[in-house]
């Protein structure tokens, strides 16, 4: 991961590129890399193109870009199935067809990388979001959460079919395939593309009689509990997979994957950065100058904290791995405790009295400073 480059650097952009910019750069650079144009050895050729297939799967997602910004590859190395971009990833094939058409692409190798017509064979269902909630204590001590997550589910009443009959026929348009070519020319350059069939939506079927309860789709929305483990550490912005919990496949491929965000709420008490707790602890003039023992607030409970004698107001204290645990990592934070000498705004005669002789005690001091500003 860390031999790895800028996604930014790869595409030749600022942090700040557009979307259309995005876009723009990577058809530049597919055109270069082709393999039936490139001047450069068709190993270098095709890495090269999978360095810039990488950057664009990442930043032309706002989901994979906001993690990249964050926390660079780190924060997008979960996203891909084995840790690291492979071509199994790469969920723009689309794009490249645009590019270059569906048979213009060098044959074997638009095969080798993309399954030939890989649209046709089994999908990937869709990955799904959930956004989740959770309190800093829930942070600290990891948690298992049930979540209810809505997904398309086959309809009951129809077997799946579409048909209120559970009855249907092939699409004349497609043949059951789901999908046709449209061939577009431009001079004297012809394309291929494969889209979607308009007649039967991509189902492959010609519906008579559409079920009313799934409206002739065959699939409902249902909601679904799933259980979600939440790891200890976790922060505002952290984001997790669930492999295999996302939108079923539409043709008998493998189910997509729930990414959960994590939201941590803010606390009454403390202030966090990263897996470091800082909070503010009040105590008396007179604790301040005399010193004593306290009891702070942990998220674990309580923790005793001696303050020397002559302590002044804003001084931090370290409380050594009081923190919350680091995330895919080794150790914990650790808590801050910084002190306010807090004034009295009421005073007992006695209190006064006692104030005016230390006062008076005092002055020695205070006209041995002047003494030494004056000379």
């Amino acid at each position: 991961m860390a031999d790895k480059r800028d996604y930014y650097e790869v595409l030749g952009l600022q942090r700040t590129a557009s979307e259309e910019e995005i876009k723009k750069a990577y058809r530049q650079l597919a055109r270069q890399y082709h393999p039936d144009v490139t001047k450069e050895d068709p190993k270098v050729a095709e890495e090269k193109f999978k360095e810039i297939s990488e950057a664009y799967e990442v930043l032309i997602d706002a989901e994979k870009k906001k993690l990249y910004d964050q926390y660079g590859h780190a924060g997008v190395s979960q996203q891909f199935k084995d840790g690291n971009f492979n071509w199994n990833d790469f969920s723009h094939a689309d794009d490249v067809r645009d590019i270059f058409g569906n048979g213009g692409f060098g044959g074997d190798l638009f095969d080798m990388l993309f399954g030939g017509g890989r649209s046709r064979g089994p999908r990937q269902g869709a990955h799904l979001r959930y956004d989740v909630e959770i309190d800093l204590e829930d942070a600290a001590k990891g948690l298992d959460k049930e979540i209810k997550v809505p997904l398309t589910t086959k309809c009951d009443k129809c077997g799946g079919t579409g048909s209120k009959s559970k009855k249907s026929s092939r699409c004349t348009q497609c043949g059951g395939r789901g999908q046709v070519q449209r061939v577009e020319r431009r001079g004297t350059m012809q394309s291929i593309n494969i889209v979607t069939c308009p007649k039967c939506h991509g189902a492959g079927n010609d519906i008579k009689d559409p079920c009313p309860e799934c409206d002739g789709r065959g699939s409902v929305r249902r909601p679904k509990t799933i259980k979600i483990t939440i790891p200890k550490g976790v922060d505002t912005g952290m984001a997790f997979r669930v492999p295999g919990a996302g939108e079923p496949s539409p043709n008998a491929g493998p189910p997509g994957d729930l990414l959960v965000y994590v939201h941590v709420r803010e606390h009454d008490v403390f202030k966090r950065e990263g897996p470091n707790l800082f909070v503010e602890v009040p105590i008396s003039f007179a604790e301040a100058a005399l010193g004593t023992s306290l009891e702070v607030p942990t998220l674990a409970g309580k923790a005793s904290l001696t303050i020397p004698a002559g302590t002044q107001t804003d001084t931090v204290f370290k409380l050594k791995g009081q923190g919350l645990d680091v995330v895919e990592g080794r150790g914990k934070g650790d808590e801050y405790v910084q002190v306010k000498i807090k004034v009295p705004k009421k005073l007992s005669t006695e209190q006064k009295e006692l104030l005016r002789k230390f006062s008076e005690l005092d002055e020695g001091s205070k006209k041995g400073l002047f003494g030494k500003l004056r000379g």
